[in-house]
């Protein structure tokens, strides 16, 4: 979500302000509009000025319509800065009013925290239930290894936190993981030389450079890796900063960003593949490949007809289909519980943008095929939700999340 700018001057007077009060306790009031969109448990910040850096006994409560509430301060985009996060519910064309404070106190145990199994994978947990994994090993000490280890990815978990609900390294196409990304062919300036961080043949791999940052508290869990998308030779081809952050919910719910900022380092590369084979995307769990009858294994799996998609009406999938489409999802089902999964694309994101949205053992996303320019990095921003539940996921309520992601409340605080 992006960040707006604080007038110089209203910095100033609400820093003198705050100065004038004990650095251990203030009050913050924050105005949100809704705008043309419902809001509901929508992922909020405000830039805030502090006298202080906070310590870690400093907790946030927010009182608005709805009630209390916990808030999070989190670090800004610019040295020193802060940001206020929290969730908010406000309906379309209304305005509502938040008061904010800021005092030393218990953190509350309904929190994210990060768990590093180091060298293995970084967990989030929510008030001690697993919510993702983020598999970032890396080992070249035999081909098996190396094949379970040669890509960066999220994996999710069931809403009790004790069932992986993405793929890993197995079952039909493995090199399809969890929530991740890459293309079947980055050519590099020459036009000849291609490097397939797809399927990470030819001896490429996307390997952790390393953990460069972890945020966590009652309304967010965020971490930032940086990943190095290596040839053959173990050159670096593009170094990605991956940030990914999940937002507290009531429901039994995941809302998920990820980030991907890509730097080239061989000049201007063409990112390309197709809707199949390239971009963002998430795979369901091999369990539900189970269902699917791959046509060039007849031995494999059954039908598939539990799998389901959802696009916007009028809009179709693929290569040929409707480009830039906002929002595509699928519902699953795993085990005795049925997921839906929405996945939504950023108005930022290039243009052309194609959705693949067919295949019965649940891989789905977003193919941008672009130029990464020498001297331009390329940040693609995605939102995924993912709904445990016999409750179906509409067309009406992925659009609001879309709308949620891409054109958020306005939020303007007054300190």
């Amino acid at each position: 979500m992006s960040l707006r700018r604080v007038s110089p001057v209203l910095v100033l007077h609400a820093l003198l302000a705050l100065l004038a009060k004990p650095a251990s306790a203030f009050d913050v009031t924050i105005e949100v509009e809704a705008g043309e969109s419902d809001r509901i448990e929508t992922p909020v910040c405000a830039p805030i000025v502090l006298p202080a850096a906070p310590g870690p006994d400093v907790v946030v409560e927010l009182e608005g319509p709805e009630g209390k509430a916990p808030g999070q301060l989190a670090v800004g985009n610019e040295k020193g800065s802060w940001v206020l996060w929290w969730v908010a519910s406000v309906k379309k064309g209304q305005k509502a009013t938040y008061r904010a404070k800021i005092e030393k106190g218990n953190p509350p145990d309904a929190a994210f925290k990060f768990q590093d199994e180091k060298g293995q994978y970084l967990d989030l947990l929510f008030g001690g239930r697993k919510v993702t994994r983020f598999m970032y090993a890396y080992d070249t000490s035999t081909k098996e290894r190396r094949f379970e280890t040669y890509k960066c990815f999220t994996h999710v978990f069931d809403s009790k936190g004790e069932r992986l609900i993405t793929n890993g390294h197995g079952g039909p196409f493995p090199h399809h993981r969890g929530i991740f990304i890459g293309w079947t062919r980055v050519t590099l300036p020459d036009g000849k030389t291609r490097c397939n961080f797809w399927e990470m043949g030819g001896g490429v791999c996307q390997r952790l450079d390393k953990l460069a940052s972890q945020e966590a508290g009652p309304v967010l869990g965020r971490m930032q890796a940086l990943v190095r998308w290596e040839d053959s030779k173990g050159e670096p081809v593009i170094l990605e900063e991956r940030e990914i952050a999940v937002y507290r919910q009531s429901k039994p719910e995941l809302l998920l960003d990820f980030v991907s900022t890509l730097r080239s380092q061989k000049g201007d590369l063409m990112l390309d593949g197709d809707p199949e084979h390239g971009g963002c995307q998430f795979r369901a769990h091999s369990d539900v490949g189970a269902q699917f009858k791959d046509p060039r294994n007849p031995a494999s799996g059954t039908t598939g007809r539990e799998t389901k998609y959802l696009l916007l009406p009028g809009m179709k999938e693929g290569a040929k289909g409707t480009l830039d489409m906002p929002w595509a999802a699928v519902s699953f089902v795993l085990g005795e519980s049925r997921f839906n999964v929405a996945h939504l694309n950023h108005p930022e994101n290039p243009k052309g943008t194609a959705y693949s949205a067919n295949r019965p053992y649940g891989r789905f996303g977003a193919f941008p095929r672009t130029t990464l320019k020498a001297d331009q990095p390329l940040t693609l921003r995605y939102r995924f939700l993912v709904r445990e539940g016999q409750e179906p996921l509409t067309a009406d309520e992925a659009q609001r999340l879309y709308d949620d992601f891409a054109k958020p409340p306005k939020v303007a605080a007054r300190q």
